[in-house]
């Protein structure tokens, strides 16, 4: 029937019975919804359908939590026309290595017909809702979030963020919640630290968010999940209290400096000024190259009569090109007159650097990557020895108090963020401070200690002369030998 025929036959329909009745799309939405839940168990059913405006969901791995969270974005986005939902991860790579391939997938089973914008990450529905995907590792992702209007936030790998996160529920999320009266979901795994407004509001009785938790033990899924899990604790020489298996697999928080890759102490690390006035400092420049991972600057000072190595500047950012990398080096260079700039120049690092050298005279060096482990572990020598020192609240000690090893100690967990850590890894091997002697300062005249000190002084000339004058000959017997 073409498009003529169509508008006279519905012309003719109107004119004998009247206008057509409003088509029921809650009929339609609340069908489509149910169908969700034919995948899901019941903890899952039960966090999806809490009305709590504020939720988490405490799960060890293989929980099923990225599939809840995918089954919630999109359910909401079905049920309410026109709307936006957010889920946000540690970083966008890690947003589109987990969540986007499980969108697609349950776009397919259930034909919902969604148009996917993969390199915007995000996704329309044919009701013009929308879902978007991003991270929120540095300033500039959590701005973005700013402004926008959600019915649904989902905040995945919250044991993850550093104390930034703080500023990204309070300040950035919560208000783009009150057009729509939505709700904000954090969900994740528990971390080695036990710190963060993620412990807190599942740890705090007084907490206003609903809490929820559930484990592989309870996945129908993955039927096979005890045997599984009675097969690794053996391999791996773990009892039921070991604080990995507590908390990767039973969801428990458990505090474990053991499992931190570097291990940080507060009265030890932490300074508040530079003593710039006292000593003369030397300036290395570490950097860590990234596009979707944030690319990370650190500025390290020592001094050759100290001890001591002082992180002075830092600075990380997502999606910075090599033009903008070089501009910043320079601004920094400018500043610190850097005997050295340290540069990880794995993989494209490598073509990027040559270019720094040629383009912009830059004078790279290439980061030193050999047996990384190693020298992790001579860091954390300097660390207790109090010899590396951090500016209170820096993003470094963020990064440290929630890096943590992965289940075989073999490499940083792929959950946590390290590219500030590796910055100043690459500094700090090329730094001197070990090479350093101490430095005798003189008293400060009129000093207690400074007149102890001349009495001393004048002491040891007195007895000095007089040990002159008797090495001399007598006068009489100089006047015999006349």
């Amino acid at each position: 029937m073409n498009v003529l025929k169509a508008r006279t036959v519905l012309k003719e329909y109107t004119k004998r019975f009247g206008e057509l009745p409003p088509i029921k799309k809650s009929i339609a939405h609340t069908e489509r919804s149910t169908q969700f839940y034919k995948d899901c168990f019941q903890e899952q059913i039960d966090f999806i359908s809490d009305p709590s405006k504020l939720k988490t969901a405490l799960c060890s791995r293989r929980a099923g939590k990225t599939h809840s969270a995918a089954v919630y974005l999109l359910k909401e986005m079905v049920e309410n026309p026109g709307s936006e939902a957010a889920y946000i991860a540690l970083t966008r790579s890690n947003a589109k290595r987990v969540m986007w391939p499980k969108i697609k997938q349950l776009n397919q089973q259930y034909s919902l017909g969604l148009h996917f914008n993969n390199s915007e990450l995000f996704c329309t529905f044919p009701n013009e809702s929308v879902i978007y995907l991003t991270g929120a590792n540095d300033q500039a992702d959590v701005d973005k979030l700013r402004g926008s209007a959600f019915r649904l936030v989902v905040l995945d790998e919250c044991a993850s963020f550093g104390r930034h996160m703080d500023e990204l529920v309070e300040e950035a999320l919560e208000p783009t919640l009150v057009d729509c009266d939505g709700t904000l979901c954090m969900i994740g795994t528990p971390n080695a630290s036990c710190s963060g407004i993620f412990y807190r509001s599942t740890m705090d009785e007084k907490s206003d968010y609903s809490a929820h938790a559930w484990t592989i033990m309870e996945n129908p899924h993955i039927p096979h999940a005890k045997e599984w899990l009675d097969q690794r604790m053996a391999r791996r020489g773990w009892n039921s209290d070991h604080p990995v298996f507590m908390r990767e697999w039973r969801g428990q928080w458990v505090r474990s400096a053991d499992s931190l890759v570097y291990r940080m102490f507060e009265d030890k690390n932490i300074y508040e000024t530079l003593p710039v006035e006292d000593f003369d400092f030397e300036y290395i420049l570490g950097v860590d190259l990234g596009f979707e991972d944030a690319t990370a600057f650190t500025v390290v000072a020592f001094s050759r009569d100290l001890p001591l190595l002082y992180l002075v500047d830092e600075f990380k950012a997502s999606h910075m090109i090599p033009t903008e990398i070089a501009q910043h080096i320079r601004e920094l260079t400018n500043i610190y007159e850097f005997i050295k700039i340290v540069v990880d120049t794995g993989g494209l690092g490598k073509s990027i650097a040559e270019e720094f050298r040629i383009r912009y005279q830059l004078p790279i060096t290439a980061a030193s990557k050999y047996d990384k482990f190693s020298y992790i572990e001579l860091l954390n020598s300097d660390l207790a020895s109090g010899f590396i020192k951090l500016p209170r609240g820096s993003g470094l000690e963020d990064e440290w108090r929630l890096l943590q090893w992965d289940e075989k100690r073999q490499k940083e967990s792929e959950r946590c963020e390290n590219h500030l850590s590796d910055a100043f890894l690459y500094a700090w091997r090329e730094s001197r401070h070990y090479c350093s002697e101490e430095l005798i300062r003189a008293p400060k005249y009129g000093t207690l200690q400074w007149f102890d000190d001349e009495c001393e002084k004048m002491e040891e000339d007195e007895l000095q002369r007089l040990e002159q004058e008797e090495d001399t000959d007598d006068w009489w017997e100089t006047e015999n030998l006349q």
